[in-house]
């Protein structure tokens, strides 16, 4: 789309301005490169109609569907398929890929080059060689995300995270910082808020929590017979999502 809107650009300009071949070299040049949605949005998504395999990646995190199923699969049928089974062997071994999840009937299996395990429950399992996350991190909240992003009913059939060698951690895309996976400060989240939240003793692991947590206390400051320091909180209108 992005090229056949240069190309309307292009036959409104009057040909004799010689700005008209200018706009279509851009044209070419654009059609070589991108698309317009990779202009507009910064995720990016590569499809391969050969193989029936769509990819989608922003920042450390990519997700890989084999769209020739209807329904999401399983790592046991992944790897009874030589074609897909392949791939994910491949994908474990990149060096720019530090770890492959994929659902299983017991959990969720994660594959490095280094080792593998079985993620449930908020615990790791070690199958063979080293915990494949302990590199990213092993607190109990870092289990639970890695678990709940894997277990969502849209997430892919692969789940990707960018090799994380203590320091620096590989994003798909061409990125100064990266988000949405594990590894490195994106770990330890922070938040600042008034003192008057009282929010350090709450457990945060997630935006519900914060939602949660948040509004109980406008709400508690708007209640009947509230205590005067809770006046200073200012009611803001909530938000479906934070």
């Amino acid at each position: 789309m992005g090229p056949e809107v240069v190309e309307a650009v292009a036959q409104l300009t009057p040909a004799s301005s010689g700005a008209r071949k200018v706009i279509r070299r851009f044209r070419d040049w654009l059609r070589s490169r991108y698309g317009l949605r990779e202009i507009i949005f910064p995720e990016k998504y590569r499809v391969d109609r050969i193989n029936d395999v769509v990819v989608t990646y922003s920042s450390c995190l990519a997700l890989i569907y084999f769209a020739a199923s209807e329904v999401r699969l399983t790592l046991d049928r992944i790897t009874a398929d030589p074609r897909w089974a392949r791939l994910y062997a491949r994908l474990v071994a990149h060096p720019g890929i530090g770890l492959v999840a994929a659902r299983t009937d017991n959990g969720i299996s994660l594959a490095s080059k280094f080792g593998r395990g079985l993620l449930r429950d908020g615990r790791i399992e070690v199958i063979s060689g080293e915990n494949p996350l302990a590199i990213y991190g092993n607190e109990a909240y870092v289990l639970r995300a890695v678990e709940s992003l894997v277990n969502q009913p849209n997430a892919g059939d692969c789940v990707l995270f960018g090799a994380y060698d203590g320091h620096d951690i590989i994003s798909f895309d061409d990125q100064v910082g990266a988000h949405g996976s594990a590894g490195g400060d994106q770990v330890y989240p922070f938040i600042i808020s008034p003192r008057t939240l009282a929010l350090a003793g709450e457990a945060l692991e997630d935006a519900r929590d914060i939602h949660r947590t948040v509004l109980a206390r406008y709400a508690a400051a708007n209640a009947p017979n509230a205590p005067p320091e809770a006046a200073r909180l200012t009611p803001v209108a909530p938000r479906s999502s934070i």
